[in-house]
């Protein structure tokens, strides 16, 4: 670029030379040459020079009397502005100007002609043009106003204004220089033109702000004289004026003017290219520190004069003074001009701005710490502004350098997040300069904060983008190396939260990148049995980002989207990931003060602090600033200080209020304790006129026109100073603050309101429920819907104020009536005043209105609650004479409502009580069950009466793509008749067939046709997208892609983002985008890489969880993409196909599983065979399912897959190569597959189904499968040899071999995975310690000689010993983990009698103490503190040998942990029986922990786990080939350890008086255990195990898995036989406390005596059972289910809990009556108030103990008329009776491990599970041994009725349940206790 050099350069000096130049021609020419050399594209450093040189060159030629040059230069002049600013321009601008004084008239004219062509260039407005140059130019206008007045007409007539006018615009750029000139002359003149005398005009405050900022930089040493002396002598009229009074009137925009000046000179003595002369260098620092001296004064004024002592810190001291006070105006200023707050600013002008806030932090330091909040604001809002980022960034660097000074690292740390964000977002717009500023900003930081940025560097953003910042990403990177991808991970969700976009943004670049790298720690986190929460934390933060931005920041919307596709559509069945909402109710109406001042916390907390930290318009920003200040104020928190020691307790509580903040918003509401935040007042407003909505109202206006009349018009002394505030912010802010503060308002115009305002409020919200809703989408759709989710919002609230208020007035009340006082009369008489009106207007809106409008918006949970109220209400006012046509119109209504809700039992329910189904309810239950072959035949037989029905047409196609009949599909699409508008019905679907199929000529046929506007539509743009990688280059297929990520993105909202459930479509979208994207989106992957990925899609779709019909469309996307990429193999894609035969089969969609098992095979795939055998079997066509089966292993069908290198994935490799162990896992699984089928069928030899199973494990020889199933196949021999009669028993079995061959299969079995270990281990080990029970004792010789009993005694040791060696062999090479499952079955046999088994069972106890010390020494410390001497010493030993074993780790630090931890656990022990066992005196409800049960704090802390369910549950591993077993962590590195005891023990009510401690854990959570004296806990301990593994076998099947089915379990630890810990639950309460409230609130009495006579009657005689129906039961109406509606006021949470309860109910009432648990009264059974599920306690009374009662329980679970009517309108059908036919199903397939884990129970030694029985006469059925107990199990679980012999189904079985525990017989033949009226 040397020849662009002006000075250097030949053309340069031509150019120059040539504007002397004798022609004009020529001269002109040059002059327009003259911008070349001074444009933006040439280099900054050359550029600099040019404009010095040009402008130099042109002011030594404007000085030349010749006019011709005089034309030249400016003409030249004007060249040059056209492509200057700033500085240069100023210049031209003054040189033009002067020559509008010229004595040549010709001169002047042409000065005024290039001003105005240079104007009109700008494409400005003259006064716009010029407003930023007028401190420049207006003191020479008006200095020569006397002597050329024709420059100021000249500039007059420019601005088509007159000359006063333009001095009265222009004097405050004029007025200073004049007053500090003494020239009173002009300032008349300028006073004249404004109608004001000299002092009027002066003291107007911002011209005197820079009248006295202009004396003060010119003469800050006697600033003070100067400025009197001038204003006397200028007007006499300030004679007694006095100059501290002046500067304090206005200190703000004084220190702003200052402050610009200083930033002025210093950024003009940095800017220079070259050296400047020492003379200009010395007149800019001589101005510098002018500015500096000038502050000092002013600060002095102010703060300084007397205060301050004298000496050298008094400069700072003044300074520090006069900042903390005035910097939060004097940023509010800057901003507002660098915002344009308060009007037009020009460029220069803000950069002038940015320089101030430069030596404002400078200068200031640390005193500009309560404006950080605000600076960063700005300067964010500035660097986003292309014209000022540099210098914006420059600011930003001088703050972080500032901060960096102040020896506090945690502010600068603050910082390095959006610091490091502001670098790498905008790089590219940096300027070289600033792109180097930030390099050696960066390379400071790292080196001065070191160790506290290495602290952190988990969290510092990414500079990997950057190559000239390789050098710190690399220090960083290795940093990062160290850290943990699960801490890494909570790194990017912290930064994901933050306030700032920039930071957000780029938070989610990296998540992007962190996810894509790490998917494989993802799957482990996210399937394992319990989902790590980091997980449920992520999604939630991603979809709260979603919406957050959703429309105002695409780029960060679209990048959340991209993580959400990586991190896959989560089951929400498994992650739970709502969003958390705090509320608040202000029952007082903001009379009360406490109350209100927790509404104003709450609200600055949770809303303004938000708000204020994430605004970017600083505009805004003061508005919420003055809010804050103000409601401070409110809360008498303004110029709060740390209390004394003798402060008023209201002064303490304030401050711990304050204090008890977060400390982000404690930090941000700081300064504004001291601010003086002021605003205009306000403008008068008219009176609303309601109704205010209307069509074509957007909803932000709407909501906040309706939000601001009722502020306005509060009522109230509290409330008007309130909501006056809130009024300020309404108009300027988003809308959330309105949402807010809506339903406040609406309360108080309701209660306080006149009956006008009443009315109106009632017509708003009427008006917003009943307007229509508009067709299609539409902003006027989507604007209504918004505000009825306001109304709703409102009715929400207005319900929870209602359901508390009422509970206060009852205490009222109550309180009233216990002191016979009427002091609270008047507070009873006021509360029902409100409720009453509150109720008025709940009323005035009927039920059918807000289900309709919800049913609109798909708030269908709401819809719900009001129609089933409606409906009750109905019920409750006709009675029973309603007929029944009207409400089966009601139970109609309530079926459409269930048909839009994700419940599949619903519509079932409801059916059942319409009396006849029409077609369209019939299909509705077909489609809600899955049956879609039945509804398609009734949409088939409806399309031929109405060929043109779209809705038809619509509901065909849905059944057939759901039952998988693509093909079926695309056909009839072809058959409808129908024109191209109607496409958007077909459309979608036939994209879907037609990728499904691969049918890609069909699919651009369809394309072809549609219109444009169908694009936007899911499938639509998927298809275009795929059709792109069938044709296009790959950046046009990631194109569409994008495209239809940004529009399904684009869908997320607030309302259907409340849960994954809610957002579950969008999610499994963008999860299918980024597995098509994955696929499609990079060419020619190598095998490895494809095979990588093959994996990571499996993984993925294990995501899904149970929803079979999402992996379907997933599985149809991927192979769609896969053929289309020509990538993969057509084994890899038929490996996919086999996928879906596998779930279309498990589904039972046999159809479209031959479909897919036969593209399978039309692709080569030998192994399909193995799916079409399961397929015929499935048929019932067993005996062809062999031969199919059989005839594939003898064609050895399977060669060409011979070996398998990756065993998770489903590609199948198709060489030979390698041969790794000769190992053919298809093979093998053939051969697994006929030994089960042939075993099942029972008509094959043992020794050939052995045969079979080992030719399995030859194939596969780590099968975890094939080993379980061949050691369940000797079970089965040895079952049915201990069934004969000893003589008839086969020597393998009395000798222990079969025994041997079953334990080691399964020890087999366990070594290879743990998806079998609870079905393999406790049965393993019950044969084992059996065996060894057996060998001790003599064998039987009744049947035998005496010989023969000899030598299979002698076998049977020998069988042992073996036995011995293989459980000692894989208690080795097993992991802890594994036994750890079965430490209760090991330690409850460590007194086993036989020596050669003990010290194996000693050797498990001690390896998984060693391998998991923090969980397992709670049970074996139970063991040593055992009352039984021989237990305790076996424990002891165990104790021993962990010390031997620790040896042998040969890691000392280990060993020494260990030791320590044991002794440490002994000590909390015995402290904690300590607890147990004390005696507690009197009936003290709370006591002391250390003084009254003697507990010795020090104990704590300790590293043992709180004994928790979640800390002492063990994880196992996934899968079931080949896992890495001793890889697998099974427990948490977070879990939580003991920290604390609290000091308070709470005493319950009870004979035994258990007690409640609390234990703070590692993690700073209170946790509580109840310590329970006196009672063995080592049965509730087995049966919480049982209950458990029924837990994880409802987990994994899949229709219980969508309907989440669970029993609530909790931890119970023994402590010894006699004590122990439960783990506290709560928040629960009891069926008969909520029940005796309700039925007290309705002045219901209970009198037991009477009904027990009643009940007695009823009972007598079949004939009077009608007494328990008639008097009994219409004396207690059923109540139960108003506490779900008092609980849940939200309809979502409502229905939730609703739910909840009733399948919690239905399975604990299967698995209770299983177990035979009785004495379910209203004690026993518990509720949670946080969710509504069902809790059981009190499990003393198992295995039919009921039935030997005086009065035998005769109903085999509580299901009575409140508990049914709870259930909802479909009473126990529907939900109920589903969930337990589901629970009996999956008991009944799990029959066998059941049975196993009952029988190790049973069998214990150490614990009694079926105690004594008092069996009455002819009572058979009640079982008294583990063999009967067991039968009984197994024969309920069977469908076994007692006396019957013939199994009934599971529907039957339940039906049989039901009826029996709704009997009014057996109801009435309960005992008075159990109370079954209730």
């Amino acid at each position: 670029m040397t020849d662009l050099d002006l000075t250097a350069s030949v053309l340069g000096q031509i150019c120059l030379q040539a504007l002397r130049s004798s022609s004009r021609d020529v001269r002109i020419a040059a002059g327009r040459t003259l911008p070349s050399f001074l444009h933006k594209r040439v280099e900054e450093e050359t550029l600099r020079r040019n404009r010095a040189s040009a402008l130099d060159f042109l002011r030594n030629l404007s000085e030349k009397s010749d006019l011709a040059l005089q034309e030249t230069s400016i003409l030249a002049w004007g060249q040059i502005a056209r492509v200057s600013g700033g500085d240069e321009m100023n210049i031209v601008l003054l040189r033009l100007v002067e020559y509008l004084g010229h004595t040549n008239p010709l001169v002047c004219g042409l000065a005024f002609d290039e001003i105005h062509r240079i104007c009109d260039d700008s494409a400005m407005s003259m006064q716009r043009f010029l407003a930023p140059y007028w401190p420049s130019l207006a003191p020479a206008v008006v200095q020569d106003l006397q002597r050329r007045p024709q420059i100021a007409q000249y500039l007059s007539d420019l601005l088509s204004m007159s000359v006063a006018q333009l001095l009265r615009s222009i004097q405050i750029h004029v007025v200073p220089y004049f007053v500090f000139t003494k020239q009173r002359d002009i300032l008349q003149r300028i006073a004249d033109a404004c109608n004001r005398s000299i002092k009027e005009m002066c003291m107007d405050h911002t011209t005197m702000s820079h009248i006295l900022a202009y004396i003060v930089l010119r003469s800050p040493n006697e600033a003070e004289v100067t400025i009197m002396t001038a204003l006397h002598v200028v007007s006499s009229e300030f004679a007694n004026v006095n100059c501290a009074e002046l500067v304090k009137t206005e200190p703000v925009l004084i220190a702003a003017e200052l402050l610009k000046a200083a930033g002025d000179a210093d950024g003009a003595s940095k800017s220079r290219v070259r050296p400047a002369p020492s003379s200009v260098l010395r007149q800019l620092l001589n101005l510098f520190f002018k500015a500096h001296d000038a502050l000092y004064f002013l600060a002095s004024l102010m703060y300084g004069r007397h205060s301050t002592p004298r000496g050298s810190n008094r400069r700072s001291t003044v300074i520090t003074a006069f900042f903390n006070t005035q910097v939060l105006g004097i940023m509010a200023h800057l901003s507002d001009a660098v915002n344009e707050n308060k009007g037009e600013q020009t460029i220069l002008e803000k950069v002038r701005c940015l320089k101030a806030i430069q030596e404002m932090m400078r200068i200031a330091k640390n005193d500009v710490n309560s404006a950080l909040p605000q600076i960063s604001a700005c300067l964010r809002s500035a660097i986003d502004n292309p014209s000022l980022c540099d210098e914006a960034f420059v600011s930003w660097m001088v703050m972080v350098k500032t901060l960096g000074a102040n020896e506090k690292p945690e502010e600068v740390l603050a910082l390095i997040d959006p610091t490091f964000a502001i670098i790498v977002q905008y790089w590219s717009s940096f300027t070289a300069r600033s792109q180097t500023q930030a390099y050696d900003m960066i390379s400071e930081l790292l080196r001065t904060q070191a160790s506290s940025i290495r602290e952190i560097a988990h969290t510092i953003p990414s500079l990997a983008s950057i190559p000239l910042m390789a050098k710190f990403q690399e220090e960083i990177g290795k940093l990062k190396i160290q850290v943990a991808p699960k801490y890494l991970l909570h790194a990017l969700i912290q930064r994901c939260r933050h306030e700032n976009p920039i930071v957000v943004l780029r938070a989610l670049v990296e998540l992007e990148d962190f996810l894509e790298k790490h998917q494989d720690f993802l799957h482990e986190l996210t399937v394992t049995e319990q989902p790590d929460s980091v997980v449920a934390e992520l999604i939630r933060v991603l979809l709260d980002i979603a919406v957050q931005f959703n429309e105002t920041n695409d780029t960060v919307v679209i990048s959340s989207a991209r993580c959400i596709g990586l991190l896959g559509c989560l089951d929400p069945t498994r992650t739970e990931a709502s969003r958390e909402k705090r509320e608040i109710l202000v029952l007082s109406n903001f009379q009360e003060a406490k109350e209100t001042v927790d509404f104003v916390i709450f609200f600055l907390d949770e809303v303004l602090v938000k708000a204020f930290l994430s605004a970017t318009n600083p505009r805004s920003q003061g508005f919420l600033a003055f809010a804050m200040q103000e409601l401070l104020k409110f809360c008498g928190l303004d110029g709060l200080a740390v209390p004394g020691k003798n402060e008023d307790d209201s002064v303490k509580t304030k401050y711990l209020t304050f204090m008890n903040l977060p400390d982000l918003v404690r930090n941000t509401l700081a300064p504004f304790m001291n601010s003086k935040y002021v605003v205009t007042a306000a403008a008068v407003q008219p009176d609303t006129q309601y109704p205010i909505y209307h069509p074509g109202l957007s909803h932000g206006h709407w909501l906040r026109a309706f939000v601001y009349d009722l502020l306005r018009t509060a009522h109230g002394e509290n409330i008007k100073e309130l909501f006056q505030v809130f009024s300020r912010i309404i108009r300027t802010q988003d809308t959330p603050i309105s949402v807010f503060l809506l339903p406040f308002a609406v309360l108080n115009a309701v209660i306080s309101g006149t009956e006008r305002q009443q009315i109106e409020v009632r017509q708003e919200l009427l008006t917003i429920l009943r307007h229509d809703l508009p067709e299609g989408d539409n902003p006027g759709k989507n604007n209504l819907i918004n505000c009825s989710q306001n109304v709703f919002q409102v009715l929400d609230y207005l319900s929870k104020w209602l359901q508390e208020k009422r509970r206060e007035l009852n205490v009222k009340r109550a309180s009233s009536s216990r002191t016979g006082g009427t002091s609270s009369g008047s507070e009873v008489e006021a509360a029902m005043t409100q409720i009453h009106s509150v109720e008025l207007l709940v009323g005035a809106i009927p039920a059918e209105i807000i289900s309709r409008r919800a049913v609109d918006c798909k708030s269908y949970a709401r819809a719900l609650f009001y129609w089933e109220q409606y409906i009750r209400q109905q019920r409750d006012t006709d009675g029973e004479e309603e007929s029944n046509t009207d409400m089966e119109f009601l139970y109609e209504r309530l079926q459409q409502i269930y048909t839009q809700i994700d419940e599949p039992d619903g519509i079932e329910g409801i059916s059942s009580h319409l009396h006849v189904l029409d077609t369209d309810q019939q299909i509705l239950e077909h489609r809600k069950a899955g049956r879609w072959t039945a509804a398609q035949s009734w949409y088939e037989i409806m399309l031929n009466e109405y060929p043109q029905d779209l809705e038809v047409q619509h509901n065909l196609l849905t059944c057939l793509r759901e039952s998988g009949q693509h093909d079926v599909l695309l056909k009839q699409i072809d058959g409808f008749h129908q024109p191209s508008a109607n496409h958007s019905v077909t459309l979608p679907f036939a994209c879907e067939a037609s990728w499904v199929t691969g049918k890609w000529d069909k699919l651009e046929e369809y394309f072809d046709k549609a219109p444009h506007s169908l694009n936007a539509n899911y499938n639509v743009g998927v298809s275009r997208a795929l059709l792109a990688l069938r044709k296009e280059p790959r950046d046009v297929f990631r194109a569409y892609l994008d495209d239809v990520r940004r529009s399904t993105a684009k869908s997320l909202s607030a309302t259907n983002t409340t849960s994954l459930q809610a957002c579950h479509d969008v999610l499994l979208r963008l999860h299918a985008l980024r597995d098509i994207e994955a696929i499609g989106a990079t060419q020619r992957l190598d095998p490895p890489q494809r095979r990588t990925l093959v994996v990571s899609l499996d993984q993925r779709l294990e995501l899904l969880g149970p929803f079979i019909s999402d992996k379907q469309y997933i599985l149809g996307l991927q192979r769609a993409a896969m053929q289309l990429s020509k990538d993969f193999s057509e084994s890899e894609i038929a490996s996919a196909w086999l996928t879906s035969a596998k779930l279309a089969r498990k589904a039972g969609f046999t159809h479209q599983s031959f479909n897919a098992v036969l593209h399978a095979t039309q692709l080569g795939e030998d192994s399909s065979t193995i799916e079409h055998s399961r397929l015929l079997w499935k048929e019932g066509h067993h005996r062809k399912a062999i031969q199919s089966l059989r005839g594939a292993i003898a064609a050895n069908a399977f060669q060409s897959h011979e070996y398998l290198q990756s065993e998770q994935s489903m590609t199948i490799t198709t060489t030979n190569q390698g041969k790794p162990h000769g190992q053919n896992i298809p093979k093998a699984r053939a051969h697994l597959l006929l030994a089960k089928w042939v075993d099942g069928a029972g008509q094959t030899q043992s020794d050939t189904i052995i045969s079979q199973y080992r030719e399995a494990i030859r194939w596969h020889n780590r099968c975890e499968k094939a080993h379980y199933y061949l050691g369940k196949h000797y079970n089965k021999l040895l079952e049915h040899e201990k069934a004969k009669v000893k003589s008839k028993r086969a020597q393998s079995f009395v000798n222990g071999e079969t025994a041997k061959l079953v334990c080691e299969n399964y020890l087999r079995s366990l070594s290879s995975g743990a998806k079998y270990i609870y079905q393999t281990l406790p049965r393993l080990l019950t044969l084992w310690l059996e065996l060894g029970v057996d060998a001790e004792q003599p064998v039987d010789c009744k049947h035998s000689s005496e010989e023969w009993g000899k030598h299979m005694a002698v076998q049977r040791l020998r069988m042992l010993a073996a036995l011995n060696n293989q459980v000692r062999k894989y208690g080795d090479r097993l992991p802890g983990f594994v036994f750890y499952t079965a430490l209760s079955q090991i330690v409850a046999r460590i007194a086993h009698p036989n020596p050669t088994v003990f010290p194996v069972l000693v050797e498990l106890v001690a390896k998984v103490v060693v391998a998991h010390p923090q969980q397992a020494l709670w049970t074996l410390l139970a063991v040593v503190k055992s009352s039984t001497k021989e237990r305790a010493l076996r424990g002891r030993q165990c104790l021993d040998k962990i010390h031997e074993v620790g040896k042998k780790t040969k890691n000392d630090t280990t060993l020494k942990e260990l030791k320590a931890l044991i002794a440490h656990g002994q000590k909390l022990s015995d402290q904690l029986l300590h607890v147990c066992e004390g005696d507690v005196q009197g009936k003290a409800s709370q006591i002391s922990l250390n003084k009254d049960l003697g507990f010795i704090h020090k104990t704590a802390p300790c590293k043992l786990v709180l004994p928790l369910e979640s800390t002492l549950a063990v994880s196992l591993p996934k899968g079931t080939e080949d896992v890495d077993m001793k890889r697998h962590r099974a427990f948490s590195k977070d879990t939580v350890t003991i920290s604390t005891f609290m000091d308070k023990v709470h005493v319950l009510n009870s004979l035994q008086k258990p007690r409640k401690i609390e234990i703070r854990g590692s993690d700073g959570h209170i946790y509580a255990l109840l310590c329970k004296p006196k009672d063995d806990l080592r049965k509730d301990q087995r049966l919480m195990e049982f209950n458990t593994m029924i837990n994880r076998f409802l987990k994994k099947d899949a229709d219980s898995s969508k309907r989440r089915l669970y029993i609530k379990t909790y931890a119970v630890t023994p402590l010894n036989e006699e004590c122990g810990l439960i783990e506290w639950v709560d928040n629960l309460k009891t069926l008969r406390e909520i029940l005796l409230k309700i039925y007290k609130q309705r002045n219901i009495p209970i009198a037991y005596g009477e009904l027990r006579t009643l009940l007695n009657q009823a009972c007598s005689t079949p004939s009077k059972v009608g007494i328990f129906t008639t008097q009994v039961l219409p004396k207690f109406p059923p109540v139960f289910h108003e506490w779900f509606v008092d609980m849940f006021p939200e309809p979502g949470a409502w229905f939730q809990a609703r739910l909840r309860y009733t399948r919690s109910c239905a399975v604990m009432s299967i698995v209770g009556h299983v177990l035979g648990l009785g004495d379910r009264h209203g004690e026993n059974i518990l509720f949670e108030e946080g969710n509504g599920g069902t809790f059981h306690v009190d499990f003393n009374c198992l295995f039919d103990k009921g039935l030997t009662f005086e009065k035998p329980e005769l109903v085999p679970f509580r299901l009575t008329h409140n508990m049914v009517d709870a259930f909802g309108a479909y009473g126990y059908e529907g939900p109920f009776r589903k969930s337990c036919e589901l629970t009996a199903r999956i008991l009944r397939q799990h029959e066998d491990t059941l049975m196993t884990i009952l029988e190790t129970f049973l069998y214990d030694p150490t614990t009694d599970f079926i105690g004594k029985k008092k069996k009455k006469a002819g009572n058979d059925i009640v079982p008294d041994t583990p063999e009967g107990v067991l039968d009984s199990v197994r024969n309920k679980v069977r469908g076994l009725l007692p006396t019957e012999s013939v199994p009934l189904s599971v529907e039957g079985y339940v039906e049989e349940l039901i009826k029996q525990a709704t009997d009014p017989q057996n109801l009435a033949a309960m005992y008075i206790g159990w109370c079954p009226f209730f």
